[in-house]
């Protein structure tokens, strides 16, 4: 499906469910493509490097948890806006790639938080318990394996 692309900046603030969140900064319809993250501003660090490294804390902070390490920013000091998506068990955006490229499962509204599962992010390793269910929405379409 050929998705447009919304026109909304994303811009962080005071979020009610951690800290800080990414909110929408004028309406997104359903099915277009949000902006958080161009992909280009991450890098894989494996598990024991990760552990051993002086910046561990921040690793485990912001990094996207895999069962082969952590996906993290290129620089801590320059973290595009979609390092803060905080998670939601129904969330409000989705990815059909479950990397980089996310859509919104619904009309989103000026000021909303966008949300996405993080339990959607990797197929080996869900970044949250299991006990919570997927809502149908948000769940990834299978990928075929070659």
């Amino acid at each position: 499906m050929k998705r447009k692309t919304s026109k909304a900046f994303v811009y962080l603030g005071a979020s009610s469910i951690h800290g800080l969140g990414c909110f929408a900064d004028i309406d997104i319809k359903k099915d277009e493509l949000v902006r958080v993250w161009d992909g280009k501003d991450s890098r894989f660090i494996p598990v024991a490097r990760a552990h051993a490294s002086p910046q561990v804390h921040l690793i485990k902070r912001f990094g996207i948890r895999t069962a082969r390490g952590y996906w993290v920013p290129l620089d801590f000091l320059r973290i595009s806006t979609g390092w803060y998506m905080n998670h939601a068990a129904e969330p409000n955006i989705g990815s059909d790639d479950g990397d980089v490229t996310y859509y919104a499962l619904r009309d989103i509204e000026a000021g909303e938080e966008l949300t996405m599962d993080y339990r959607l992010m990797d197929e080996d390793y869900d970044n949250l318990d299991r006990d919570e269910v997927v809502p149908a929405a948000a769940r990834p379409k299978s990928r075929r394996r070659r």
